[in-house]
């Protein structure tokens, strides 16, 4: 299943939270551009939706790189850490173009222990990957 809803004028908790836990099934969404979008809005639809294989969150200025951490298990050392199993185990694309507050170094470190099962573009448009 795929959801455009870019460029909405605003998302509200009203709208999201039944989205983000009624579309078990959903592969591909693009959230681009939408205003009222938060850590806590997409950390539901990331909890929830357990088939996302592609996300895109361009423009989102108030996301930060803390709401992708989960996505790893472990301890803070390389060696122990992998990828979780329930926090968007699907996930393989992420687009972050002009989200101001993402740490790229964490994003590479997240991208590292997904070993190839993730990519992420960054605020210029680069993508990271393993290898890449």
């Amino acid at each position: 299943m795929e959801l455009d809803i870019s460029t909405n004028v605003e998302i509200t908790d009203e709208l999201w939270v039944p989205l983000a836990l009624g579309l078990p099934h959903l592969e591909i969404l693009d959230a681009s551009w939408v205003y009222g979008m938060s850590n806590y809005k997409l950390s539901l639809l990331l909890q929830n939706s357990c088939r996302l294989r592609k996300l895109c969150i361009d423009g989102h200025k108030e996301i930060s790189e803390d709401v992708f951490r989960r996505m790893v298990l472990g301890v803070p050392f390389p060696p122990y850490r992998i990828r979780s199993a329930q926090y968007a185990p699907r996930l393989q694309y992420v687009s972050l173009q002009y989200c101001n507050d993402i740490d790229d170094s964490t994003m590479m470190d997240i991208v590292q222990v997904c070993r190839g099962s993730f990519t992420v573009k960054n605020y210029y448009g680069d993508d990271f990957c393993v290898g890449g």
